[in-house]
């Protein structure tokens, strides 16, 4: 019996491909690496409120204005009914990577062609921020898989008729998904526009006023949300203009788009997106083949141009009034599109190569494109702030009669990590008073509510670190002269920050013992 092959090896492809997208987010998974400084932020809220709680703004570390309700409860749910544990919180971000996979193979088929499918599948699949956010406690792998499920709506609703049931679904999930992903609402906008601009050039006046009364409803949910959730907006939030502040030092706004200012800053960020949150390799490779692909698309799928590249629009106007960063993670949703216009990018190529090249070097060059935009190494795996691990050294090893000084942004992780290594985060205290700052820091902000005052450094074993910057602690940390044993534990520090502590240190005791992991450490000195 003569068995093709061929066939069989291209139905079978993809499934391959996906399968190894579900075993390095697996691997990422299991890895259980410690909650880092964000996701502390969010966890130690889950340590004894309720979900009603949880839904009142705001958060400790008043973080409820960047997370989207929809994802609380999902980690309140799984929590109640799994028990509390870095797995658990990070199982829906989980559970939506995997998901995701598989969308997107439906995505791609329905928006590019058959040919370019398995070239952006792998690139999806391989992805390093993808991988890494899929085992985040953050929105952002749910981001990407409300994002791919609300493309794929578009060609449900393409593709059949719109009877009132099918109508009455489209407005509940648009309306339901800005409460679980704050970028649905950029997808959602860029959706109704399509439907709208589509029906009123083809004159269809009936379809268009009823994608207009849809994307009422989704703009009256996402209205709801913002003023429940965020109060409002950043500028009414806590940290609103600490996070405002952040991000305009990160020069994640867009200036006027007409001024040179502006234009470097499109360039600038146009060639970066490809880096991260893209995790491409060959950058200005990427850059070319994503403007062939959106010009391949202009020829022949305009629709799906629209679709694909008028997020990008959306935010970079929302940018420009500074309601939402153009930056990094920020804009994790909208890899899927470069993908997918990066690999027809690729086929089209081929295909105009064909028409003149032989297949040899038509190959060669596919192959050569294809391996420039793949990032190398193609997965590794991604840590943090590994404070689980000193934690438990300083479990084992920390005596009775010794003082833990914890540098101020080590807190959130110590504060949810505590009861697991024996130690007990009320028994902490301040032992200085608060410094005025232009800005509310989460850690401030929730000291202020919690109405911490300052105690006698003889008199707790246990002192939060009143600030980052080590010239500001410096007094506090001259207060723990001749005090014996004193364990320093760090995170979220950079090392020029960390060498002012310890050369400091190193000058008024010694140096008897640390333990030092990617992103936390910790240093024992006799004093």
């Amino acid at each position: 019996m003569n068995l093709n092959i061929k066939p069989i090896f291209w139905r079978w492809l993809p499934w391959l491909i996906i399968a190894l997208g579900i075993i390095l987010r697996l691997d990422q998974y299991l890895f259980n690496r410690s909650l880092w400084l964000d996701e502390a932020f969010i966890a130690v809220n889950f340590i004894d409120k309720t979900l009603w709680e949880l839904l009142q703004p705001p958060l400790d570390y008043s973080h409820s204005i960047i997370t989207p309700p929809g994802f609380l409860i999902m980690a309140k749910l799984s929590i109640t009914l799994f028990g509390n544990s870095d797995f658990i919180l990070r199982l829906f971000s989980f559970i939506c990577g995997i998901t995701s996979l598989l969308l997107f193979y439906y995505m791609a088929k329905a928006y590019i062609s058959n040919a370019a499918v398995p070239l952006a599948l792998f690139l999806f699949v391989i992805s390093d921020s993808l991988i890494f956010y899929s085992s985040e406690f953050k929105q952002y792998s749910s981001d990407v898989t409300i994002t791919i499920a609300l493309f794929l709506l578009v060609t449900y609703i393409q593709t059949h008729s719109l009877s009132l049931q099918r109508l009455l679904l489209l407005a509940i999930l648009g309306a339901l998904a800005v409460w679980f992903s704050h970028p649905a609402a950029f997808i959602l906008a860029t959706i109704g526009s399509y439907f709208m601009l589509w029906n009123g050039l083809n004159k269809e006046w009936q379809q268009m006023i009823i994608f207009a009364i849809v994307s009422f409803v989704w703009l009256l949910s996402f209205l709801a949300m913002y003023f429940f959730t965020m109060g409002g907006g950043l500028e009414t939030s806590p940290i609103g203009e600490y996070l405002l502040h952040l991000w305009k030092g990160w020069d994640t706004f867009m200036p006027s788009p007409f001024s040179m200012e502006g234009i470097q800053w499109l360039y600038d960020k146009y060639l970066k997106m490809f880096e991260y949150p893209a995790s491409l390799g060959i950058f200005a490779v990427a850059a070319g083949l994503f403007l062939v692909g959106c010009i391949t698309l202009l020829a022949h799928r305009k629709g799906t141009l629209f679709l694909l590249t008028m997020p990008f629009v959306v935010v970079l106007a929302t940018s420009y009034f500074e309601k939402y960063p153009f930056a990094d993670r920020m804009i994790l949703f909208l890899v899927p599109a470069m993908y997918l216009i990066i690999a027809e990018a690729v086929i089209q190529i081929q295909v105009k190569l064909l028409s003149y090249k032989s297949s040899y070097v038509t190959v060669a060059v596919q192959v050569i494109l294809f391996a420039a935009v793949v990032n190398y190494p193609i997965y590794s795996l991604q840590l943090r702030q590994e404070t689980k691990p000193v934690f438990e050294y300083l479990q084992k090893n920390v005596q009775t009669t010794d003082t833990l000084y914890l540098y101020q942004w080590v807190e959130p992780a110590f504060r949810y990590y505590a009861s697991n290594y024996n130690f007990n985060y009320n028994d902490c205290h301040i032992v200085t008073h608060q410094q005025k700052s232009d800005f509310t820091r989460e850690i401030d902000y929730f000291r202020s509510q919690q109405g911490f005052k300052p105690v006698s450094v003889d008199k707790t074993q246990c002192i939060l670190g009143i600030s980052g910057n080590f010239y500001q602690v410096q007094p506090e940390l001259e207060k723990l002269q001749n005090r014996g044993r004193v364990w320093f534990v760090f995170s979220h520090i950079g090392e020029h920050e960390r060498s002012l502590f310890l050369n400091y240190l190193d000058t008024k005791g010694v140096r008897i013992d640390e333990n030092v992991q990617p992103g936390a450490s910790v240093y024992l000195y006799q004093l």
